[in-house]
């Protein structure tokens, strides 16, 4: 299924769904194995979070539900909890959050972003397939498209064209910028990319136009500093 054919509701349940079937085959040892793409989680950590989400959207918890405070709490809340525990809980999420979904696309493309990478992270730590986050990678890294862009527009007055190599371009908002860059690069690339999964070498490493250097110093991380 192309990402065309997708839609962020209908995306999110198959990868969670994806995901729930690879994680009830984990023994205890494995869902408490570190995941390095987010070094203070392990396994049931991750779990955790995202299932968080889903129990603190239901329940109308005010403010951002992926800040660092926000975060820790989902964790903590579910630190006594297997993982078997935690994934029950998740499933018992699925109705509820597929009609919040569908009624609000754009929660389910910021939880489908937020699964995704996570998914990548897992897969990454335990060897696991991921053909529902793969198709799903390109509305992921979408999301994060405009974002970027206009951090480069505000912070250094930079017209920043993005092309996915799936076929979709994002031109610059501000086209008559002074300075004016582009970036070409898988979804994969640019979704691993911004969401700090990558190294400061390896960004740069991307198809860039000029040399991006500016925009790795004081725009380029959605989340946090380079990984080192």
């Amino acid at each position: 299924m192309s990402d065309a054919e997708l839609i962020p509701s209908a995306a999110y349940a198959q990868v969670r769904d994806e995901l729930i079937a690879a994680l009830v085959e984990l023994d205890d040892a494995a869902a408490s194995r570190i995941v390095p793409s987010c070094p203070d989680w392990t396994v049931k950590d991750v779990v955790a979070h995202v299932c968080g989400l889903n129990a603190e959207k239901l329940a109308g918890v005010q403010g951002s539900l992926g800040s660092d405070e926000s975060t820790k709490r989902q964790v903590a809340d579910r630190s006594k909890m297997t993982l078997g525990q935690v994934v029950d809980e998740w499933r018992s999420h699925a109705e509820p959050i597929a009609q919040l979904m569908a009624d609000d696309q754009i929660v389910a493309a910021s939880f489908l972003a937020d699964l995704v990478i996570h998914v990548f992270d897992l897969a990454e730590t335990l060897g696991q397939t991921t053909t529902a986050a793969a198709a799903a990678t390109p509305l992921s890294a979408h999301r994060y498209v405009p974002l970027l862009q206009e951090r480069a527009t505000d912070r250094l007055g930079v017209a920043l064209d993005v092309e996915l190599t799936n076929g979709t371009s994002w031109p610059a908002p501000q086209p008559n910028a002074d300075r004016h860059v582009s970036l070409t690069a898988t979804p994969h690339d640019f979704l691993r990319s911004v969401t700090g999964r990558r190294t400061r070498s390896e960004v740069a490493a991307l198809d860039w136009s000029t040399d991006p250097a500016e925009i790795l110093d004081n725009a380029w991380n959605q989340y946090g500093p380079f990984r080192v």
